[in-house]
């Protein structure tokens, strides 16, 4: 864990004992932004309910408040976070249009917005966008450091503001407690595991992280004083390389496709084995169940 001399004293101006109770009760839900229709269709059905009624004339507060969403679309998160109070990190940076952020907890939010060096005083107003946008006089989206606009003074050594945002929760939830839940299904792991994959987006470079603590066979590892869980499609689930291997790398936006998969002999062909990071051995080669099942290929298997 860093010993961030900007973090702990933002940690100090919000209240060390305040924030540690804020910790200790959240639970955090990482993983991809993904494009599934399940999950706008989630989003609809939340949106469109009004005190547990389909009465006529919810059509236009449907369509107010969609617009008010601007059909963010968090992937499988939002299938976790809409079941219960859970904190995304989607909250803690934002997207214009929409006002998601005000679900923050406070002093968590409070917390990150010191952290960040961002100016003035905290608001549960303003989102962490309009924060970073404002504090570095940018348009530049606070995760696209491939923009040419992409204000230098906001790298935070090597990570851009929102894998910042990231790392400042992680060491939160290390140092208090609470629990962080990763969400594995959308990501594509080729981005993860190898070790030099033509990109690293923000939930590669988490997943990277907190991959580390993770051993073969376990659904759930300590972190600090916290708990990291991995889920898959919203549920417990032991993480496998066959589960990585079942969306392995990007195809038209889409996911687990056969086109996603490994196919059967790459892993021999493009001689991957000397090109993946230590942490591949984190993780059992397939679940418990299909360990016995004949086989000369992991992506011989699809899991569905």
């Amino acid at each position: 864990m860093p010993n961030d001399q900007r973090i702990i004293a933002a940690m100090n101006k919000v209240g060390e004992f305040k924030l540690a109770l804020a910790f200790r009760k959240s639970k955090f839900v990482y993983g991809t932004q993904g494009s599934g229709s399940k999950i706008v269709k989630g989003l609809r059905n939340w949106a469109a309910k009004v005190n547990g009624s389909t009465r006529p004339g919810v059509t236009q507060q449907l369509r107010t408040r969609m617009k008010a969403l601007n059909l963010f679309d968090p992937g499988r998160r939002a299938e976790v976070y809409l079941s219960g109070d859970y904190q995304m990190m989607d909250l803690y940076y934002g997207q214009a249009g929409t006002n998601l952020h005000e679900k923050r907890n406070p002093e968590i939010a409070a917390f990150v917005h010191y952290a960040m060096g961002y100016k003035g005083e905290f608001s549960m107003k303003q989102s962490g966008r309009d924060e970073y946008l404002r504090t570095f006089n940018t348009k530049a989206e606070g995760w696209n450091a491939n923009d040419p606009n992409y204000p230098k003074a906001a790298m935070y050594d090597g990570l851009t503001a929102t894998k910042e945002i990231s790392r400042i929760i992680r060491w939160g939830i290390q140092k208090f407690g609470g629990s962080l839940i990763f969400e594995g299904k959308e990501l594509y792991y080729n981005q993860v595991f190898l070790i030099a994959p033509a990109r690293i987006g923000d939930t590669d470079e988490e997943a990277r992280a907190l991959f580390t603590y993770f051993q073969p066979g376990v659904s759930s590892v300590p972190f600090g004083k916290g708990r990291l869980v991995f889920h898959w499609n919203g549920k417990e689930t032991v993480p496998t390389k066959l589960h990585f291997l079942s969306n392995w790398h990007w195809h038209q936006g889409s996911t687990h496709t056969v086109q996603n998969m490994l196919k059967a002999g790459d892993w021999t062909r493009q001689g991957l084995g000397s090109k993946m990071l230590p942490i591949w051995d984190n993780f059992l080669d397939v679940p418990y169940q299909l360990a016995a099942v004949p086989k000369t290929d992991l992506a011989d298997t699809v899991i569905s």
